[in-house]
């Protein structure tokens, strides 16, 4: 059987241990409801079908599922239950599923979590923060025609997150722009950097999370062979695969030449020049030589 969690039994989250023999499906699913903030270290989940709250999906046993149920205090068919355990359906990129969730059947007094993700609001309390950058925003060049060069010079070194694929799902007038994508056995590397919240409202407009282009995501990477928690975007109307502009594509290349694998700026280089083709890649690293 699948839960859905959103709160405190999330990755990274004080009472993730509970799922310690469940299978992770997706760290990026959701349903429609409406997350608040409570008065305790965890997070309300309210029905609204207009709002979404982001979480992960596993896959639980009997035993497990005991174990949740006495965790959020639920009582099928008590008044006094403090949670209601009910059938909802997930979403998974294209994939929706039928999936176990925990609602909060009482009035709430609590505010709303920002962008329906409580990993996201946790990390933004956080002073500073750590950023995961896999596009354009490894470029310094693009930061120094900003003006912003001087919010970005806290880079931690190469991240490399494992599950996850990197593809161009977000369209624009002139091509694709990137995104990652859950995807097993694909690993997608960028650069890690520490950031306070003025670089925070940067990236914020930059991505397009005020007009909904993207969204602030979670994601745990391989950083100096430690795992660490990091602030990255991801695409929220994820579109086809769409050929990058050739300026886009050299600041990706540009910026993750000094940080990325060799392996993997290989993997890059072949993906502008046969499986996305950019048109004056080829003479832009010809040149770059």
């Amino acid at each position: 059987m699948k839960v859905f969690v959103y709160g405190s039994l999330c990755k990274g989250l004080e009472n993730h241990h509970y799922l310690k023999d469940a299978k992770l499906l997706s760290e990026q699913a959701w349903l429609y409801g409406e997350l608040f903030s409570g008065s305790s270290y965890y997070p309300l989940l309210v029905k609204n079908p207009h709002a979404k709250t982001f979480g992960e999906l596993y896959e639980v046993d009997e035993n497990t599922l005991n174990k949740l149920d006495r965790l959020e205090g639920y009582k099928k068919s008590a008044p006094d239950s403090l949670f209601l355990r009910e059938k909802a359906t997930v979403f998974v990129e294209d994939q929706s599923f039928e999936s176990y969730t925990y609602f909060y059947p009482h009035k709430k007094n609590g505010a709303p979590v920002p962008h329906g993700n409580w990993k996201v609001a946790r990390m933004l309390k956080q002073e500073k923060l750590k950023y995961f950058a896999f596009g354009s925003c490894m470029d310094q060049e693009r930061f120094r025609d900003g003006k912003v060069d001087h919010l970005f010079t806290n880079a931690l070194g190469c991240g490399k997150l494992d599950g996850y694929d990197l593809i161009f799902s977000h369209h624009k007038h002139d091509g694709g722009r990137a995104d990652i994508i859950e995807k097993q056995g694909k690993r997608v590397e960028g650069i890690v950097y520490e950031i306070s919240h003025e670089a925070l409202h940067y990236l914020y407009k930059r991505e397009g999370v005020y007009s909904n282009g993207y969204r602030p995501v979670i994601v745990e990477v391989e950083l100096n062979d430690q795992i660490v928690s990091a602030l990255s975007f991801t695409v929220v109307e994820k579109k086809t695969d769409l050929i990058p502009p050739l300026h886009y594509a050299r600041e990706i290349h540009r910026g993750g030449s000094s940080y990325l694998s060799a392996d993997y700026i290989n993997s890059l280089e072949k993906r502008f020049m046969e499986d996305l083709p950019v048109k004056g890649f080829e003479k832009y690293l010809s040149e770059m030589k």
